[in-house]
């Protein structure tokens, strides 16, 4: 059966009591669906409505009884989000009625759609390519401003265009290429070979630096594991809050408090970060506090960025000295943040050129009065490269797909660069050249085959 042969419905809004609930037809039935549900408060029935007009009228339950007023939108195709013809009757959203709604749908000839169903409609329609649909999810998803910022921005097309743009100049090199092999004697020359050479490389390069987005897209829209650790009382809990945004971690002047690992996720440096709060590091006869302890060495060995805390109103300590040595064996990137620089200063300076041995980044702070948290946001933003783009403007790639096939394409550029270059057959040259234009193509979906267009779109809510 063609997948797109059937009528499909689904609740579009979030189950649960609320103002309104939308369900969503779609499919070449629609309008007639809707027809044997909706009532327009006037002479027309829905398949005289005219397109985009909001028409109030009457619901009827799956037995032609009203059970419910609400408001009819007709979208005709192909001006709708799947391209097909599409229904959305907004009713009021109680449990009871959205779900009748519903079944009144299905038993006027529509099936319940399956999980991302309008979505993936859109995007086999052509309304859509892949990665504005996988950014589709990404937005319903988004759960901050930069998340929002950066599906957004690929749902408008930022990726899309780009990709479109590399693989427009690849064409015209390919169709340069082929009729250089089915015309052998009508001769490139230098200064062919040599535009061909210099596109391939300019297409190298913007390929280069959609890849190189990828690790500020993936530390926006997956987050990025972070562990502040430290010895006790240095003040890691307080900054902790201070991150968080709220009293999450409770502060006290009692060494040891934090027993165990506090987690949130925040919005900080225009990344995110999964935030840990750990154990102060040092050693303990307490049986419970030992766990703690094992847990904060756990996380900083699992880390992707350490935030590494001292109490800048003291000298270094033994255990101080002791977390410098783990840390310059630890792989993550690390920033040293002196915390209490409100106070006098107690660290001397070859305590602070011990410090500043484990990372390049000393940001000193005062948990009391915020001095010094921009500046530490601002060490994020740079490490994880969120302060050179703009991620409601620029191209930037998230996913793990996007960045495979991205690669590939890189590997085939390279090749033909380099076989353009050492004089190989200009047949060979044109293989390369096509397996970076089919990867282009995989990457936004013109090339993508149905096992994977169908995993992509199972990651999402029915009713999308």
């Amino acid at each position: 059966m063609n997948p797109l042969s059937s009528t499909i419905a689904a609740v579009s809004t979030p189950r649960g009591r609320g103002g309104i609930a939308v369900i969503r037809i779609s499919g070449t039935d629609a309008v007639s669906v809707a027809g044997r549900m909706f009532v327009p408060a006037g002479k027309t029935d829905v398949s005289g409505l005219p397109e985009r007009y909001a028409a109030f009228g009457d619901i009827l339950d799956p037995d032609g009884i009203p059970c419910d007023t609400g408001i009819c939108t007709v979208f005709r195709a192909p001006k709708s989000f799947t391209g097909e013809n599409m229904v959305e009757i907004s009713c009021h959203g109680g449990i009871s009625v959205t779900e009748t709604v519903l079944l009144s749908a299905i038993a006027h000839g529509a099936v319940m759609a399956d999980a991302g169903e309008f979505t993936k409609r859109a995007f086999l329609n052509g309304k859509l390519s892949l990665t504005e649909a996988e950014a589709v999810g990404g937005l319903i998803d988004a759960d901050t401003t930069e998340k929002m910022k950066l599906s957004g921005g690929a749902v408008r097309g930022n990726v899309s265009r780009e990709i479109k743009r590399l693989s427009d100049s690849l064409l015209d090199v390919m169709t340069a290429l082929y009729a250089a092999i089915d015309y052998p004697e009508e001769d490139v020359g230098d200064e062919g070979e040599r535009h061909i050479g210099e596109v391939l490389r300019t297409v190298s390069g913007g390929v280069k630096r959609l890849l190189a987005t990828y690790k500020t897209g993936r530390a926006v829209q997956s987050g990025v594991k972070c562990v502040i650790c430290g010895r006790p009382n240095v003040g890691k809990s307080s900054l902790f809050n201070r991150m968080v945004g709220e009293e999450s971690a409770i502060v006290t002047d009692v060494a040891g408090t934090t027993r165990d690992v506090l987690r949130e996720t925040v919005s900080f440096g225009g990344v995110t970060l999964r935030l840990s709060d750990t154990a102060g590091i040092h050693t303990s006869g307490d049986a419970v506090e030992q766990i703690g302890i094992g847990r904060a060495v756990d996380e900083i060995e699992g880390a992707e960025l350490i935030l590494a805390v001292w109490n800048a109103s003291e000298p270094l300590t033994g255990h101080d000295i002791e977390l410098i040595g783990r840390l310059k064996d630890a792989s993550a990137p690390v920033i040293t943040v002196l915390n209490k620089t409100d106070l006098a200063r107690g660290l001397s300076g070859e305590d602070e050129a011990q410090i500043a041995s484990v990372s390049g980044d000393m940001i000193r702070v005062s948990c009391e009065t915020e001095e010094g948290i921009a500046e530490l946001a601002s060490a994020v933003a740079k490490l994880f490269g969120s302060d050179k783009l703009d991620l409601r403007h620029d191209a930037v790639i998230w996913d793990v797909r996007q960045r495979t096939q991205l690669m590939r394409a890189d590997a085939a550029l390279d090749s033909a660069v380099a076989g353009l270059t050492y004089g190989d057959p200009l047949d060979a040259v044109c293989t390369t050249v096509e397996e970076a234009m089919a990867a282009l193509s995989e990457t936004d979906g013109r090339g993508v085959n149905e096992e994977i267009v169908n995993e992509i779109f199972a990651r999402f809510c029915v009713g999308k």
